[in-house]
């Protein structure tokens, strides 16, 4: 089963992250290596919007990672993980995002090749970035 695709809503995020192209960028990056794509092999393109929200995309052979974020509706955004390792660890990578844009609450549903599709939803506390 070659890997599959996350679909997932963040909200509460923290505004500071969620609004910074830098470190949005970066903690795209790191989810995109922790599903399984060599650092050398990630390209990222980061569009911001203004006043506010940004989009944000690292791909890789291996993984790609995308962000559309509404700050103005309960500090949220979408995120889409693509992955292609059954080696790799999603919901890890996907709590590890959460944390790292402060997320106090997260929804997703997941998509595995050839097995039945999950929809999930669960709370956070108050996260910091690192």
């Amino acid at each position: 089963m070659p890997g599959g695709r996350w679909v997932a809503e963040i909200y509460g995020c923290n505004l500071e992250v969620l609004e910074n192209p830098k470190l949005v960028e970066l903690a795209l990056k790191d989810a995109v290596i922790k599903l399984g794509a060599p650092p050398s092999t990630t390209q990222a393109t980061v569009y911001k919007f203004y006043p506010q929200g940004l989009s944000a995309a690292v791909v890789s052979p291996i993984a790609s990672v995308m962000i559309h974020t509404w700050p103005e509706d309960d500090a949220s955004a979408a995120l889409d993980l693509y992955f292609y390792q059954t080696s790799a660890n999603p919901d890890q990578v996907l709590r590890g995002l959460a944390r790292a844009f402060g997320s106090r609450e997260e929804s997703a549903f997941k998509y595995w090749r050839g097995t039945e599709h999950e929809i999930r939803r669960r709370s956070f506390g108050h996260g910091t970035i690192g």
